[in-house]
């Protein structure tokens, strides 16, 4: 039976299975700086967006002018390293492999580990995903 083209987009915006999720390469968003702090943390600044309703209400109240406000991020050793790595040519997979190698981490915790931090990232624009 023919499929509608709402049956395939909904076919393609299914979540990735973990096979293919490990193989997703992520790339660092053109629009965060890095600041490498002298004890070794790495800070990220970031532009943040703003709802519509909340900067309506900031800026009658005089606490917002309309530039885009930045947050800011910092990341330890593990962090960093995990940073360091997402180049968009490492594979998620590449990135756990070098937690396993660097910290002697068991497979499944520098897994979880990897792919939260990744997430998080993503869920702050830092990040996406090819």
């Amino acid at each position: 039976m023919p499929q509608s083209p709402d049956t395939k987009a909904a076919e393609t915006s299914s979540p990735a299975s973990r096979k293919e999720a490990l193989a997703f390469r992520p790339v660092r968003s053109k629009d965060v700086q890095e600041h490498p702090q002298p004890n070794g943390i790495i800070r990220l600044s970031y532009p943040t967006t703003m709802k519509p309703w909340f900067g309506k209400w900031a800026q009658k109240f005089g606490k917002w002018d309309g530039r885009p406000m930045v947050k800011q991020l910092e990341l330890d050793e593990m962090g960093g390293l995990a940073w360091s790595l997402i180049n968009g040519k490492n594979t998620v997979q590449q990135i756990i492999d070098a937690f396993i190698r660097e910290y002697g981490l068991e497979r499944k915790e520098a897994e979880l580990s990897v792919t939260a931090f990744i997430k998080e990232l993503g869920r702050r624009g830092i990040i996406g995903l090819r």
